[in-house]
């Protein structure tokens, strides 16, 4: 094959092996929104083999400054569909799957039927669900969570710190009234590498490390969580 004709070519000469552990993997990410602007398209374009989504709210015109998936066109329609749709022209090789539904702690056998969640959503109540079902199901987690100009990413596996030990305060904050859209741009991409580097076993993932990405100051510091 010629390598302009290969859509991971550049991708295999970098992962080698790891490639290949990508095109076998079941990943769920929860939320369409903005974080997931940022995670969806670089999850499908890595080759994820199976991509299952979840959401179940509609595209609103506030969204757009953010929410890259979706255009002034699809204001009312269902961002799972819109992103399920888009992503399988994208990496029509890949199974994409998407589903309009809010996942609840009780979520167990869904969660389990995958290698990884990638939590894009901006809710506590949603956070901390996404948390108890992996617990349960044994499955590692990448979370991201955004404010202003300011990101957090860390990634939670089995008998290490979970989210819980991060998050001193539980109860729905509000959202956050200014959003530059490239911050949940950003970290959801990061998050998306950080899913990269659990299933493939390559570098160092944020397990027990805690990235605060400052875009205004322009630094990056990280924090111990044991």
């Amino acid at each position: 094959m010629n390598a302009e004709d290969d859509q991971w070519f550049r991708q295999r000469r970098l992962l080698g092996e790891g490639h290949e552990k990508l095109r076998n993997s079941r990943v769920l990410v929860v939320g369409c929104g903005g974080l997931g602007a940022g995670a969806i398209p670089a999850l499908t374009a890595a080759g994820i083999g199976h991509l299952t989504l979840l959401d179940d709210d509609h595209v609103v015109t506030s969204n757009l400054n953010r929410q890259t998936l979706f255009t002034t066109e699809d204001v009312g329609r269902r961002k799972v569909e819109l992103a399920t749709a888009r992503m399988r022209a994208l990496s029509p090789d890949s199974e994409i799957e998407g589903r309009h539904y809010r996942l609840t702690a009780d979520d167990v056998d869904l969660v389990a039927a995958h290698d990884l969640v990638v939590d894009c959503t901006d809710r506590q109540a949603s956070r901390a669900a996404i948390s108890a079902a992996c617990r349960a199901a044994g499955r590692p987690w990448v979370w991201a969570g955004i404010d202003g100009w300011t990101a957090v990413v860390s990634v939670f596996v089995p008998g290490g710190p979970q989210w819980e030990d991060v998050v001193g305060v539980r109860e729905e904050l509000p959202a956050p009234p200014q959003i530059l859209g490239a911050t949940p741009t950003l970290a959801g991409a990061w998050e998306a590498a950080e899913a990269v580097k659990v299933l493939t076993g390559l570098g160092e993932p944020l397990a027990g490390r805690l990235a605060v990405i400052d875009l205004l100051s322009g630094t990056v510091r990280f924090v111990d969580l044991v």
